[in-house]
């Protein structure tokens, strides 16, 4: 039987030793109450207007913070509920308050996705995104949220500036691997293609590379065929070959994209050294592997592999069938338990609502709680 891939996200809080177990016996807080309340970690995030929002401006305010996405089936439609029910009945306290959601499905809870959402569901406070994969991960990370790694890999888009090694072998079989640029002191990236090349194949542990020998995973060069450098020409879209030893003693400079292609191999089947026509990027593998184009770009008829200008394409040119995105949508369900946040005006954490199963008119009397402190 088959059955569906399962991508979980665990957030999982980590509420420091002992300090949640109600605060002291004077408390008048209903939830859980740090003892210790330690600090709330600092980020900038982008809302569904497309503008910057930075966590520390809040200070002076109350602040809720929640981990959530649009396409949740379930818990956190209740938590977005109780949300905008605890924003329109803050009353006189609204000014003191401030409601914060942060996305753990950056790939789809985009800005213009977002935007669409919130005027849709009519939610009026700050939903958070990025398009940066390593920012949204330092907030993960730093609020104690473990997220997948099966799930950020299908669902963040890479970082920019990412260069490109790929290899066809005889048998046209390929392998790319996407590296970062590491900002050498000349702003190159890497010290040479054997560098480069190292790099690739170690961060991906997917075989042995040994250019001198002439040997690339299980291949080595011999009589019948040879291996042949090209380098991605942006300007035509495609692969030249240029001189093997060109990159020997040369550094990598950024937006270079190089391939070893063996001699007698169908250069069709080399993957592009940039996805989606430099506008976008690749979700999903296999037969499910599409593009993700950035604002202002979509993915032309029945070429899901392609993004191009809005201005280029005519409503017959847009596909509206079911297309890869959906079933790679469809191939998992994200499950997860969560935690609500209640932050005191000296932006520490206070309060945590946990799960689902909480009372909003509890929720609500400690954020009046906390604002007349």
């Amino acid at each position: 039987m088959n059955k569906k891939p399962i991508l979980s996200i665990f957030l999982i809080i980590i509420l420091i030793s002992s300090g949640c177990i109600g605060g002291n016996e004077n408390s008048k807080i209903l939830g859980i109450e740090y003892k210790d309340p330690p600090p709330a970690p600092d980020f900038t995030l982008t809302n569904q207007f497309g503008d910057l929002v930075t966590f520390s401006d809040y200070e002076g305010k109350v602040i809720v913070v929640a981990f959530i996405y649009t396409t949740c089936p379930d818990v956190c439609l209740i938590i977005s509920s109780n949300l905008d029910y605890i924003h329109n009945n803050l009353g006189k306290y609204a000014e003191d308050v401030a409601i914060l959601s942060i996305t753990i499905d950056p790939a789809r809870d985009t800005v213009p996705h977002i935007s669409e959402w919130t005027k849709r569901m009519g939610y009026e406070w700050n939903h958070l995104t990025h398009e940066t994969s390593s920012v949204m991960e330092d907030v993960w990370n730093s609020w104690n949220v473990v997220v997948d790694n099966d799930h950020i890999a299908n669902s963040l888009a890479p970082e920019s500036n990412l260069l490109r090694f790929a290899v066809l072998n005889p048998d046209n079989s390929s392998f790319k691997s996407d590296s970062k640029c590491w900002n050498l002191q000349d702003s190159s990236c890497y010290l040479d293609l054997d560098d480069f090349a190292n790099y690739s194949f170690n961060q991906n542990k997917d075989g042995f590379y040994n250019m001198s020998e002439g040997t690339i995973g299980e291949w080595k060069s011999n009589g019948n065929w040879s291996w042949k450098l090209h380098e991605w020409d942006l300007l035509n879209e495609s692969w030249i070959n240029i001189q093997n030893d060109i990159f020997d003693t040369k550094s990598i400079p950024k937006g270079t994209h190089l391939a070893w292609v063996a001699s007698n191999a169908n250069i069709s089947n080399l993957p592009p050294g940039i996805d989606c026509n430099g506008n976008g990027w690749i979700m999903g593998s296999g037969t499910t592997a599409h593009c993700m184009c950035d604002e202002g770009y979509e993915r032309p008829n029945d070429n899901w592999k392609s993004c191009v200008s809005k201005n280029d394409l005519n409503n017959e040119n847009i596909s509206e069938d079911v297309g890869p995105h959906a079933e790679t949508l469809g191939e998992y369900e994200i499950g997860h338990s969560t935690s609500t946040y209640i932050i005191d005006k000296n932006m520490n954490k206070r309060v945590s609502y946990s799960g689902i199963n909480w009372d909003v008119e509890n929720f609500l009397m400690d954020v009046i709680t906390l604002s007349n402190e």
